[in-house]
């Protein structure tokens, strides 16, 4: 049996990445030797733990320079990859998460492996590129974290294979001059028995948004949009923090005196599931620039339609009209009328829900073990 390592600094369902991880190690059950390095138990599997780094994240956490955000990820993930390196085994393939394994990369590499780079975003730079725009409309500056991404660059470069988790992201990297074959795109999968179906049932129409509070998601357009569309009866619920002092500023001007707009910092799965999709009549994901968005998967797998922008991969699950809508990018105008029409044909949505968690179903986690496993198996024994 081939001896297969897998690294990623998550806790195994903590978080989107913690939920990918996951979904990883299902996908990799009883098929393979495996060996984990994550931050979290892996139960089933042999795992490395490897611990948080106390003194950076003491020294992040004082008030003068926890604002620095992306220099603390960027220190995180190279403690995390350093620490995986000097522990790594010999193994036939290795597997890293992006940003995360340009050393284990190379040990890997030394020690004759053939490598799966996963990466859960768009290319680097199309990333920074779509939310340097975003940030410059709102009136504020992106700073990239340039160490992080040129580190993700020479990964993309060494890894044998890239998985991306959507035909959306797959073209970013096309775009950028990487062969097809390189670049292979296997969905997430959606678990959609965890998931209540949403009854439609409340005489107050809800537009639900789930995600950061942050410029490169699009919050700030589902709530200009809803504003606009002047909807009776309707609100807006968005389920997030705010992450930084220029949307905390935006949140304070345009939503505090809005009692139709509510903003609840709190875990969807803290909240309840039912509460946040079973009371929702649409879901909106402007974001953009995301490899997948779980947020669309987990409102289709409650029966939910999402309209969801161009510029997010989730949208590769969306037949427009049928179970849900696709938006460009931006489109204020165009989500604006999305949201009307789902607001005046309410006697629809539910329909449309059905299909939305049809299209989930699809994607279960056999299906995603029957797209992952052949391409490991091919990166195992090369031609």
């Amino acid at each position: 049996m081939k001896r297969f390592v897998i690294s990623a600094n998550a806790v195994p369902r903590d978080g989107g990445l913690g939920l990918n991880f996951a979904h990883m190690l299902e996908g990799l059950r009883g098929e393979f030797e495996v060996e984990v390095f994550c931050a979290g138990p892996a139960e089933g599997f042999r795992t490395h733990i490897i611990p948080p780094p106390t003194h950076i994240n003491r020294f992040f956490a004082l008030p003068l320079v926890r604002r620095f955000r992306g220099i603390h990820a960027n220190l995180v993930e190279r403690h995390f990859d350093t620490l995986v390196a000097r522990q790594l085994p010999t193994c036939d393939l290795f597997q890293g998460l992006t940003g995360q394994c340009e050393r284990s990369l190379a040990a890997a590499h030394n020690r004759g492996a053939r490598s799966l780079l996963d990466v859960v975003t768009v290319h680097n730079d199309e990333g920074d590129l779509r939310v340097a725009r975003e940030c410059a409309a709102f009136g504020t500056t992106l700073r990239p974290n340039r160490s992080q991404g040129s580190r993700r660059k020479r990964e993309y470069a060494a890894a044998h294979k890239i998985r991306v988790m959507s035909h959306h992201a797959r073209r970013t990297f096309l775009e950028h001059g990487f062969r097809p074959e390189r670049v292979i795109t296997i969905h997430p999968p959606v678990e959609v028995e965890q998931f209540p179906v949403s009854r439609f049932g409340a005489d107050r129409f809800r537009v639900t948004f789930i995600g950061r509070l942050e410029i490169g998601k699009g919050f700030h357009h589902a709530i200009e949009a809803f504003r606009a569309a002047q909807l009776p009866n309707a609100e807006l619920v968005l389920w997030g923090g705010s992450g930084s002092r220029e949307v905390a500023r935006y949140l304070r001007d345009n939503v505090a005196n809005d009692p139709s707009i509510q903003v609840r910092p709190v875990p969807i799965r803290t909240a309840g599931l039912d509460e946040v999709f079973g009371k929702s009549h649409v879901v909106v994901h402007p974001s953009v620039a995301d490899g997948f968005g779980y947020v669309v998967a987990e409102a289709m797998a409650a029966g939910v339609p999402v309209i969801a922008s161009d510029t997010t991969g989730g949208s590769d699950w969306i037949e427009d009209g049928t179970n849900g809508f696709v938006v460009p990018c931006g489109d204020l105008q165009k989500l604006r009328e999305r949201l009307i029409w789902c607001h005046r044909n309410r006697n629809l949505l539910p329909d449309m829900g059905r299909a939305a968690r049809a299209t989930a179903a699809a994607h279960s986690v056999l299906h995603f073990r029957s797209e992952y496993l052949p391409v490991l198996h091919a990166l195992a024994h090369p031609s």
